[in-house]
């Protein structure tokens, strides 16, 4: 089992590189993502990755493998004999998948929260360590330090509590983290969002486990994925929320998923197991079709949801062939995209993206002389 599980990783990781690096392009939302994220910022300006897919590619793709390598051995401490499943079920849930193969924060936290997560259980003095230096590198971390002040509420833990309140209160001052906004109809959104990240119907399992995870004895795996998810809902009645700040401390929690489904199917007699198998069949099942229209998505209705990962590198090609090599934008990101692929900043073009038209405009002395529908250009 252990070399076919390893066989299957490298597979998938060479098919994950390939395809982000034949397929997808330098996105509007990945430059901003570098632009206000410290880790991200401070490696594209240290190291030379700005016009090559090639190696772009491959930083999300090695933290996307050093995170299945922990949650691997997160698995082996709480569901030993189940840990090659689990682990497999882990790297196709959508919301990893699509983390592994873009450049944002989301794998970086992911990574961080399961790097905790392992060291609480293994090494508890660096994990206080972790969470002293993760209270000055993002203030998603806000999420993980609520969790942790119900966990040691519940533990009665009374040092974990102040030394969590402390640090939570010192991320919130740091980054001026605020709670704004008029009760508003966001949840919605949120949920919807979250549909997407494990596929619906095991996001539907999900919130199953969730509830009977309740009845369970609570280790900090449950209230690190459960609260995170309860306070992305709870802030999404006031504000707008970015998913990507509270899903990566979310999906750890698929060890519990796995093990309450397990608890359920192993109580049962073996001839009382039938309904259990066909529940795995079509959970299982619905998130590999999920993933294979995943990587269909510039066909699919939500291809409005992939922003520009798909049209942008054929784009400054067709802008090359009209021998337009320099522009000027309206959106910032947009121009670090087209920089990204050899379209430099000038003044002699003046491009304008309309996001909800899909289309692309260029000016020249305030006259239009070229309309591109950026939605009918695909890499795939």
């Amino acid at each position: 089992m252990k070399k076919i599980f390893w066989f299957i990783v490298i597979i998938y990781y060479l098919f994950l590189y390939w395809y982000s690096v034949n397929f997808l392009s330098f996105a509007i939302v990945e430059a901003s993502s570098i632009e206000h994220f410290f880790i991200l910022k401070y490696i594209f300006s240290h190291f030379n990755l700005y016009g090559n897919d090639y190696l772009i590619r491959i930083m999300p793709l090695m933290f996307s493998f050093l995170s299945l390598i922990l949650f691997f051995k997160l698995s082996e401490i709480y569901i030993p004999k189940s840990k090659y499943y689990t682990t497999f079920i882990f790297m196709l849930i959508p919301g990893f998948i699509v983390s592994s193969v873009i450049i944002n924060k989301s794998i970086f936290l992911i990574f961080l929260t399961l790097l905790f997560l392992y060291s609480y259980k293994k090494f508890r003095v660096f994990s206080y360590i972790l969470l002293i230096i993760y209270a000055f590198l993002d203030y998603s971390f806000i999420a993980l330090y609520f969790s942790l002040v119900f966990y040691a509420i519940y533990k009665k833990d009374t040092k974990l509590l102040f030394f969590t309140l402390l640090l939570l209160a010192v991320n919130a001052n740091f980054f001026n983290y605020k709670i704004t906004g008029k009760p508003k109809g966001f949840l919605p959104d949120v949920l919807g969002t979250y549909f997407l990240i494990f596929s619906p119907l095991v996001f539907l399992y999900f919130l199953y486990s969730l509830y009977k995870g309740f009845f369970y004895k609570k280790e900090i795996l449950f209230f690190v994925g459960a609260f995170s998810f309860f306070i992305s809902l709870l802030l999404s009645f006031r504000q707008r929320i970015k998913i990507d700040d509270f899903a990566p401390f979310v999906l750890p929690y698929t060890i519990n998923m796995v093990n309450v489904f397990l608890k359920s199917y192993r109580v049962r007699l073996p001839r009382f197991r039938n309904n259990y198998k066909i529940l795995f069949v079509l959970l299982f099942g619905s998130m590999i079709v999920f993933d294979f229209l995943l990587f269909i998505n510039s066909y699919t209705p939500a291809r409005d949801l992939s922003g520009s990962f798909y049209f942008l590198k054929p784009l400054c090609k067709k802008l090359k062939m009209k021998h337009i090599n320099g522009v000027f934008c309206n959106n910032k990101f947009f121009c670090e995209c087209l920089n990204f692929y050899g379209i430099k900043n000038g003044n002699k073009y003046y491009l304008v993206y309309y996001k909800h038209k899909k289309k692309v405009s260029i000016f020249h002395n305030n006259r239009k002389i070229l309309e591109i529908n950026v939605s009918k250009l695909n890499t795939l």
